[in-house]
């Protein structure tokens, strides 16, 4: 259990880092990609304030308010600030931004088409009507593509009916250009590659603090858990310790009991005292068998055993005890089955299951046990006719004393068994689970 308490805080630990550093690099990063957006976006609105011809653009003066606008001047229509932009972009924006120009020829932007005379061609223009064409690239301010391939884009682009976009390296801006359809391409491959470089330096480097934080937190969890792991060893000695010290009086009033019944001949009394030493003489044979699978692997002897075996001699035993309470055993396992574990606890295991089970049975009910082995792994379930339980999921058995009803309970069980079985299972890195599919029935399933 400590070990799994040092699993559970590490990986608590390691998922909050891992979140915080998602939402400060994430945010980094989208912040970082908006920025880079921007910047090519800027370049693209320089190149259409200049009608395409960048080079030629007049940045003026920052503090001349008559030369801070446009090619227009302070009333141009446009209202960009170039004075702003030369302060955002630097004064060689219009010498080192690389860009080209695709002009298009698009059909179903043609006016003046008279709605017969389109009905009466139809059929004629079919495969054409619609069309987008690139007509003319002007590529002087960029090597790096060529005319084919700046069409391509160009058509691709206005296709995708966006304003701006990004296509491959390239940020692009549909607009127009001496009043005709255009669209801008900006060579943002320096913005995108810096993007990229930052996002991979921050990936990496944040796996990295993970890993330290993990290297970390190893050592640091041991500290932490030390105090409940000494004191859960402490309750351990103190159990293991009680369950040996009784059962030295337990056996003197059982011998008292059976001395008295020679003596006086047997009586209510003393049934009564051999009844309460049994059940005392059960629950510290279980608290020690829970202790011994608390520790787990420190104290087990795993190793292969007949499964097969074993549960056809556990059934015997329990035989006797479902006839004389008028209740069906059935019991289903393949034949010469071989599974892995302490063949001791499992052994108890399937006897707890079984005593559990008849104990809370319905009167003339039905009790059947399955063992399989899947995987390697071996698979025991008990299901049982039960009154008045609730259909779903009912992990609360498993808890320590847990009596479901105090008042009905005459069983004489302690509400230790089950707990004993979920120990021996976890023991073997196994589960265990206890659900009703109906309300009138009930199925434990153990996975060891």
């Amino acid at each position: 259990m400590i070990r799994k308490l040092r699993r559970k805080f590490i990986a608590i630990a390691l998922a909050s880092m891992a979140l915080v550093l998602l939402v400060i690099v994430g945010g980094i990063n989208i912040a970082n990609y908006v920025s880079v957006t921007a910047q090519e976006d800027a370049r693209a609105d320089l190149v259409v304030l200049a009608n395409g011809r960048l080079s030629e653009l007049d940045w003026g003066r920052a503090d001349d308010p008559d030369a801070t606008r446009g090619p227009g001047g302070p009333n141009d229509r446009r209202g960009f600030d170039s004075g702003a932009a030369r302060k955002n972009l630097g004064e060689e924006t219009p010498f080192d931004t690389r860009y080209f120009i695709v002009w298009i020829d698009d059909d179903d932007a043609d006016d003046g088409i008279d709605v017969d005379d389109a009905d009466d061609d139809l059929d004629d223009d079919d495969e054409t009507a619609g069309e987008v064409r690139a007509t003319a690239a002007d590529l002087s301010r960029i090597s790096s593509i060529d005319e084919a391939s700046a069409l391509a884009l160009g058509e691709q682009a206005w296709r995708t009916g966006l304003e701006r976009g990004f296509l491959e390296e390239y940020r692009f801006l549909r607009c127009e250009i001496d009043g005709d359809d255009a669209i801008v391409f900006v060579d943002a491959s320096r913005g995108l590659s810096s993007f990229a470089s930052f996002a991979l330096a921050s990936a990496v480097a944040s796996i990295i603090g993970l890993f330290a934080v993990a290297a970390i937190l190893v050592p640091v969890s041991a500290i932490v858990v030390r105090p409940l792991e000494e004191s859960q060893e402490r309750q351990r000695r103190f159990v293991t310790d009680a369950s040996h010290e009784l059962k030295t009086p337990l056996a003197i009033i059982s011998s008292s009991a059976d001395v008295i019944e020679i003596e006086h001949g047997g009586s209510e009394w003393v049934d009564s005292i051999r009844h309460q030493v049994g059940r005392l003489s059960d629950l510290t044979s279980k608290l020690v068998i829970l202790t011994k699978a608390e520790e787990g692997t420190a104290t087990m002897q795993v190793g292969d055993f007949n499964l097969t075996a074993l549960v056809e001699e556990v059934v015997r035993e329990f035989e006797p005890v479902a006839v004389a309470s008028g209740k069906k055993l059935v019991a289903r396992v393949p034949p010469a089955t071989t599974a892995r574990g302490d063949k001791v606890l499992v052994d108890q295991a399937i006897s707890l299951l079984l005593d559990n089970a008849l104990k809370h049975s319905n009167e003339g009910g039905e009790v059947r046990l399955e063992a399989e082995v899947r995987r390697g792994h071996a698979r025991i379930s008990v299901w049982n006719t039960v009154e008045n339980i609730d259909a779903g999921d009912h992990s609360e058995l498993f808890d320590r004393f847990y009596r479901a009803d105090e008042a009905r309970s005459s069983s004489g069980g302690h509400g230790i068994g089950l707990a004993v079985v979920s120990a021996i299972a976890e023991a073997h890195n196994g589960s265990v689970s206890a659900r009703s599919a109906d309300g009138a029935s009930l199925e434990i399933v153990v996975n060891l």
